[in-house]
């Protein structure tokens, strides 16, 4: 090998953290294990050369081969850009064994008029469209750009069908099935939350539920209940079965987003404990710090403890989710309006689902998040320029979960309208367009992901099944590895299904 040539390797070594010690022996390892054996973070050996060479993996101390527990999928070895955050450092949390504070009552805040209100609808949601071929949808407000992805291929039905959504939380959605709470126009006009449809071309129209408004309507039955939690996590006593059937649609990751401007990077699961727990104050006597900046709990924007956002991360943190510090901003559009509008730059902080945060990146921006346990903080994409959800998909990410479709039976099977939605879930594998409606809208159809969960932030699983990760790498990264196919017959043994044009696993 050459000196120009051992240079450049120890060049690369140095950058990448590592200390790299030039051997007298011309032979340095014969296989990645006699690198391991010599140096850290996982370099592979080059057997041209016979030297070890950075992988490029991290972070340090960082786990190679097949997790086998939770700990092991957060701090797998991986090539995403990842940030930690000090707990010991910003809070004074030091040492693995950190009993956090119990919660304290939060401080209720008066909701806030709409960052943006919208005029008052006079048409009505079924206007120009048979009665029989409207979708009447309720539940989490997180679900516009899923409800704009869906409509193409419903509107591409014979006939077409109009889905019909009102903004609500997730347990109102698994409610309005369960229960049978009908759906109604705002009782108070001026305060937004109508029901919305969008049309072919993806415009937004507010739209009456029942016109003429009437504040003493009994409203209309729910087709389909949409919501980012498992029943059971809203009532334990929920179950699917003869009555109501479950579909479960993409994933749908969440991010505490802050503006851009903000000189924060990282969080962790402590220190979001302490903001949406104690409103950002350490206890007195406690040892521990205010999690600075995070110590106006005005400044946090926040949905209800029934909204899928304010579930999810309740379970990450260890926080009730009914006594979360903060605003409630009643709807997903007006929390992302809220934090875009915000005062201050540092202190500023909000939960928002990924599909509202990745359309708003110039102004709003994901912190690296940091779970228990784990090493580094990730973001949901493997940098913060790409849209590749590779930390979501294999494990490094935490916060996410699934969309489910709850919907009466009816002798066994959903109504005709319910079932013009839903069935598109009811397969493994999906439409081709519908996919690529669900990767245009930030989420995560299920055959891209490697990993699965059965209960809200449960323990990672790998995903067995169907599998579309190198599609899902092609429509966001605009490359992948993997070989390019018209048939199963052309694919190698290893990846032997062809997938959406390209050879899978499975």
């Amino acid at each position: 090998m050459t000196t120009i040539a051992w240079a450049a390797v120890a060049l690369l070594w140095t950058a990448t953290g590592c200390s790299f010690l030039l051997e007298n022996d011309i032979v340095q390892c014969k296989s990645d294990a006699d690198c391991d054996a010599k140096f850290h973070d996982h370099p592979f050996c080059d057997l041209e050369q016979n030297v070890c060479v950075p992988s490029g993996l991290g972070p340090k101390d960082c786990i190679l081969g097949t997790p086998k527990s939770q700990t092991d999928y957060f701090n797998a070895c991986s090539t995403s850009k990842c940030e930690a955050f000090s707990n010991c450092d910003r809070l004074g949390m030091c040492g693995p064994n950190v009993v956090l504070p119990p919660p304290q009552p939060p401080q209720v805040q008066t909701i806030p008029p709409l960052v943006n209100p919208v005029a008052d609808p006079t048409v009505a949601c079924s206007a120009g469209i048979s009665p029989n071929q409207v979708i009447y949808m309720f539940g989490t407000s997180d679900f516009a750009p899923m409800l704009k992805a869906a409509q193409k291929q419903l509107s591409l039905r014979s006939p077409p069908f109009r889905a019909v959504f009102q903004n609500a939380t997730s347990c109102a959605g698994v409610n309005s099935i369960f229960v049978g709470t009908n759906m109604k126009d705002p009782p108070m006009p001026g305060k937004g939350g109508w029901a919305f449809y969008f049309d072919d071309a993806g415009n937004q129209f507010n739209c009456l539920i029942e016109a003429p408004y009437n504040s003493a309507s009994a409203g209309h039955a729910v087709d389909i209940g949409v919501s980012n939690l498992y029943a059971q996590t809203c009532n334990q006593n929920y179950q699917p079965g003869s009555a109501v059937a479950e579909y479960t649609g993409p994933v749908v990751p969440f991010v505490l987003s802050v503006l851009a401007t903000s000189k924060q990077v990282s969080i962790s699961t402590e220190a979001a404990h302490m903001i949406f727990g104690l409103g950002g104050k350490a206890p007195p006597g406690s040892g521990f710090m205010d999690a600075a900046p995070w110590n106006d709990f005005t400044q946090y924007s926040v949905r209800s403890g029934t909204a899928g956002s304010t579930v999810l991360t309740s379970r990450l943190i260890d926080v009730p989710a009914d006594k979360f510090w903060g605003v409630d901003r009643l709807t997903t559009d007006n929390l992302r309006d809220s934090l875009l509008t915000a005062t201050s730059q540092d202190k500023a902080i909000g939960i928002l689902s990924i599909d509202y945060n990745d359309k708003n990146r110039d102004n709003l921006r994901a912190l690296y998040l940091q779970s228990r346990g784990q090493l580094c903080g990730y973001q949901p994409d493997s940098l913060p320029t790409t849209y590749d959800k590779i930390n979501v998909r294999d494990g490094h990410y935490p916060l996410w979960g699934y969309v489910h479709f709850f919907t009466p039976l009816i002798a066994g099977s959903p109504s005709p309208a319910a079932s013009a939605l839903v069935l598109q879930f009811g397969v493994q594998r999906l439409d081709q367009q519908l996919v690529d409606d669900i990767i245009a809208a930030s989420l995560v159809p299920q055959c891209a992901m490697g990993v699965q969960r059965s209960s809200e932030i449960g323990d990672f699983m790998p995903k067995p099944g169907f599998r579309c990760g190198c599609y899902f790498d092609v429509k966001t990264k605009q490359k992948t590895t993997c070989q390019v196919c018209t048939s199963a017959e052309q694919c190698p043994s290893d990846h032997p299904s062809c997938n959406y044009g390209y050879c899978e696993t499975n």
